[in-house]
């Protein structure tokens, strides 16, 4: 495991580096990559053209009502070559957030996220695009793949999970942490 100084974009070329390297030594053959604007996700079709790519990105709505941060050209590239990009409701965070926001207090999923951003941002992201690629169709919960997160923007965590679905979330598995930020 790699941990990196630093949280955050400047480690999103090396932490595709290593989980692309993982990624191609695994039957599967999947990389999930969170991308909120496209950048993680270009960088990601540049170095990974032999891996099945699942970009997850923020859903609609994310930042500011009806609006979309993904780059649109960046999604129809990475369409035209046949990989998937997935903007879904986030798996551990949208319907308490809002719940958060109106009556105040913590709800189970939040505490479940806060306890992943104890091993970092990224490591919850990891966890959180699984349960959706899964819950999407995108993943088997019977195969391991890569998935990478980050802190802010780009990425900087890498882990090999069996994925699950988000009802049954406690059947997932972070089976190796490739690379976070040393949190410290």
């Amino acid at each position: 495991m790699i941990l990196f100084r630093e949280p955050g974009r400047t480690n999103t070329k090396k932490t595709l580096e290593i989980a692309i390297e993982k990624a191609r030594s695994l039957p599967s053959r999947k990389l999930l990559i969170a991308s909120a604007t496209g950048y993680s996700a270009k960088m990601a079709l540049e170095m990974a053209k032999d891996l099945k790519l699942i970009v997850v990105t923020h859903h609609t709505g994310f930042e500011e009502p009806d609006t979309q941060e993904f780059d649109e050209n960046t999604r129809r590239l990475l369409k035209e070559k046949g990989h998937e990009v997935l903007t879904a409701t986030h798996a551990l965070s949208a319907g308490e957030r809002c719940l958060r926001k109106k009556f105040g207090g913590i709800y189970p999923l939040e505490i479940i996220a806060n306890t992943l951003r104890m091993f970092s941002e990224g490591v919850k992201v990891a966890v959180e695009i699984s349960l959706m690629a899964a819950d999407a169709g995108l993943v088997r919960t019977t195969e391991l793949v890569v998935a990478c997160g980050g802190t802010e923007s780009g990425l900087d965590s890498a882990v090999v999970i069996k994925p699950a679905n988000s009802s049954n979330l406690f059947d997932l598995r972070i089976v190796e942490i490739l690379c976070m930020p040393s949190n410290i």
